[in-house]
């Protein structure tokens, strides 16, 4: 099949020199998730992909975009011309996306083609739809999260993104309470908790004994709670920290009070991959909270069970039920609680410890392997393509 991918993630060497250079940083987490689904689609398929890059005002000197191509081996990225101002989001973004598409489709050759699409993306979501429109394709919704969660959000934002959502011809979300959210029509879909691709073994860095931690440095996913337990423990080993967000000048000044505390900022994902393998113990401290739980699947989780060393984790009812072995499960996540958990590990067999975090590699790359994946994901799609039900 040929397939274009609507979405905001780039290819990898792209959104590195992206971060890198601007003044507020992107959010990794949409990004590694797009970009692992993007290589798991193409094993099976001829993958294009239509990327509405994450930019805000004061992002960078510039208040728009050039439009440009990118590529992440043989799948081509097409990045539309953009502006930070609403006047043209409102305006002008869809032209520009439906623009771009037609360039690609006119580079690529495709005569028939399905679309796979963000439904967090307002812009996306309505483009897709002129293009339905235009072509009579079929398309593939992709619910990675609530709308009803994206910070900020108006209710009629929210509103005008579940209307946009709720006749698509098929969905592939994280939870089945997602699905429920999103799938109103009972339309064919296919639920996975997520995705992890091959990471190979790398050299370790000379930086001693450490506790990792990489991701969105926000107090409401339980980082400041987590580094607070930490400074104020007797741990024994140093804790590096990795990532971007609202927390990143409180931990840069933590990190000189407490030298145990090594903060990297926002890193590209084989230095993310590499610290994570070499781990005592990676760290996920996401407070419980029963709507995420039935909504949202931790990622990160998943992508530390991948690196092969020991994970140390708050509770997530659908990862704790299949890797219950696999991982120390905290019941109190609390300060306090985190501050017991972590001064435990001086204490720890990490010989038993790795035993079970090799298993845990094994499990999580037989259900959640790209090429497993791209199988499932991609015979799920070509039984929506070939129904005539709309």
């Amino acid at each position: 099949m040929n397939i274009v991918v609507l979405t905001s993630s780039m290819a990898d060497a792209d959104f590195n020199e992206f971060a890198k250079s601007a003044r507020i940083k992107p959010n990794p987490s949409n990004q590694n998730f797009y970009n692992k689904l993007i290589k798991a689609l193409s094993f099976y398929n001829n993958v294009s992909v239509l990327s509405l890059r994450p930019f805000v005002k004061g992002m960078f000197d510039d208040d728009y975009l050039d439009s440009r191509d990118g590529n992440d081996g043989t799948i081509k990225y097409y990045y539309p011309y953009i502006k930070a101002s609403k006047s043209f989001k409102v305006s002008k973004q869809t032209d520009e996306i439906l623009g771009t598409f037609e360039r690609l489709l006119i580079e690529q050759g495709y005569k028939t083609f399905v679309l796979v699409v963000d439904t967090l993306r307002y812009s996306l979501l309505k483009a897709a739809k002129e293009i339905v429109k235009k072509y009579g394709c079929k398309v593939i919704g992709v619910v990675t999260d609530n709308p009803s969660n994206i910070s900020g959000a108006r209710p009629s934002y929210i509103a005008s993104i579940k209307r946009l959502t709720n006749n698509l011809d098929g969905y592939i979300a994280l939870t089945e309470s997602l699905n429920r959210v999103i799938n109103i029509k009972k339309k064919p879909s296919l639920v996975t908790e997520g995705l992890v691709e091959d990471i190979e073994e790398s050299p370790k860095l000379p930086i001693g004994e450490y506790i990792f931690f990489g991701g969105a440095l926000s107090e409401r996913f339980g980082v400041r709670r987590m580094l607070d337990a930490f400074h104020k423990s007797n741990s024994k080993f140093k804790f590096v920290i990795a990532g971007s967000g609202e927390l990143t000048k409180y931990i840069y000044d933590l990190s000189d009070k407490d030298r145990r505390i090594l903060f990297l900022g926002l890193l590209d994902k084989s230095t993310l991959y590499m610290l994570e393998q070499h781990a005592v113990v990676n760290i996920n401290p996401r407070p419980y909270d029963w709507r995420m739980d039935r909504e949202s699947v931790p990622s990160k989780l998943l992508e530390y069970f991948a690196s092969g060393a020991p994970v140390m984790s708050t509770k997530h009812s659908k990862t704790q039920e299949i890797f219950y072995n696999s991982a120390i499960w905290l019941e109190d996540d609390s300060e306090k609680g985190l501050q017991r958990a972590i001064e435990s590990l001086d204490h720890q067999d990490f010989v038993e410890l790795k035993k079970r975090a090799i298993n845990a590699r094994l499990r999580v790359y037989e259900l959640y392997g790209l090429r497993s994946q791209g199988e499932s994901f991609t015979h799920f799609i070509a039984s929506i393509n070939s129904s005539s039900i709309k």
